[in-house]
């Protein structure tokens, strides 16, 4: 991996860490509603196929972005470190 590349993977990684920081407590809030408004509907029993896989996706979106999140930090990290390495080694 170049200088160049490898930076530009830690700046990745930096900028997804605070997009995280900036919008964790927004997505699990999201996450909650979704599900609460699921509960209510099955307890009025006006839960539908249609609502229950809309809801589904909605989770499945958040989630996906989440670990599209996680995995530009851990690239991040792992370019840090090899770049650490190789200049102390």
């Amino acid at each position: 991996m170049s200088q160049d590349t490898a930076l530009a993977t830690i700046q990745e990684g930096q900028k997804a860490r605070i997009i995280r920081a900036d919008v964790e407590d927004w997505i699990i809030s999201r996450e909650e509603d979704i599900i609460s408004r699921l509960v209510s509907s099955y307890n009025a029993d006006t839960l539908t196929n249609d609502k229950l896989r809309g809801s589904i996706g909605e989770i499945a979106s958040l989630r996906a972005f989440r670990m599209e999140l996680e995995g530009k930090i851990r690239r991040g990290v792992m370019a840090a470190e090899v770049e650490l390495g190789e200049k102390n080694g």
